[in-house]
């Protein structure tokens, strides 16, 4: 059986050199790949575009498309002013990253996000984010959400919405996750679901209700899969999912 092809949207950096200031760079992390090639699929890194056609070409080259973390998204992008304590930004690949969403979604192909890419997914289909956790409801928020521990480990738990798909990829219903953001969703875009919490009411997981597959998770289950089963069946059933 040929293995899925699994597109991945990389992180963008500036790098500052005295040879080459300014340059910039697209990149990914390699527990990214090896979360696909460990449970069954062929990643291929997509870099950053804003022409349509190369990223349609993209589109007809994969079977789903991986989301990954990164910098925060833009808040103009969901109606709002920056507010003081919104990390760094990359407009550019905010706008190809939803171009490619609608177009991979357009062409009924899954989609996975992690961290980043929950919020940006979210942004994309008119949810909005809160710029940091700060800007919650003073009885919300309220656990570490930025772990000071190897990323292998979980740092609080999350409850699992019992009839879900993610649900059904993780086997489980209440894990412990790993944890690195400092934003969380506000208001869920239409079409879209809650599906994983944790203790203090932060968006954990949402996805899809109108059809196609688009799940986000907001922890990091590609720093997890190597050493926790529950992590690599997630991605081994969104890979299986992206099977053309």
């Amino acid at each position: 059986m040929t293995k899925p092809i699994i597109g991945v949207a990389p992180g963008t950096l500036a790098v500052d050199s005295q040879m080459f200031p300014g340059r910039q760079r697209d990149y990914v992390n390699r527990v990214y790949l090896r979360s696909i090639t460990d449970n069954g699929g062929i990643p291929l890194v997509l870099p950053v575009t804003t022409d349509a056609t190369t990223i349609a070409r993209y589109v007809s080259l994969i079977d789903g498309l991986l989301l990954c973390g990164g910098q925060d998204v833009d808040p103009l992008i969901y109606g709002e002013e920056p507010l003081e304590k919104l990390g760094g930004i990359d407009p550019q690949r905010d706008a190809y990253e939803i171009a490619l969403i609608k177009a991979v979604h357009g062409a009924h192909k899954p989609i996975f996000g992690i961290c980043r890419g929950l919020q940006i997914l979210n942004a994309c289909y008119g949810g909005t984010i809160y710029q940091d956790l700060a800007y919650m409801p003073a009885n919300q928020g309220t656990i570490k959400h930025l772990q000071a521990q190897l990323p292998a480990y979980g740092m609080h738990h999350v409850q699992v919405a019992e009839k879900s798909v993610l649900a059904d990829f993780l086997g489980e219903t209440k894990l412990a996750v790993n944890s690195f953001h400092h934003q969380t969703l506000h208001q869920i875009a239409p079409g879209f679901q809650v599906v994983a919490t944790a203790p203090d009411e932060v968006v954990e997981a949402i996805e899809s209700t109108t059809g196609g597959l688009q799940i986000a998770v907001q922890w990091h289950p590609e720093e997890m899969q190597a050493v926790n089963p529950v992590m690599a069946r997630l991605f081994a059933k969104f890979i299986a999912t992206s099977h053309s």
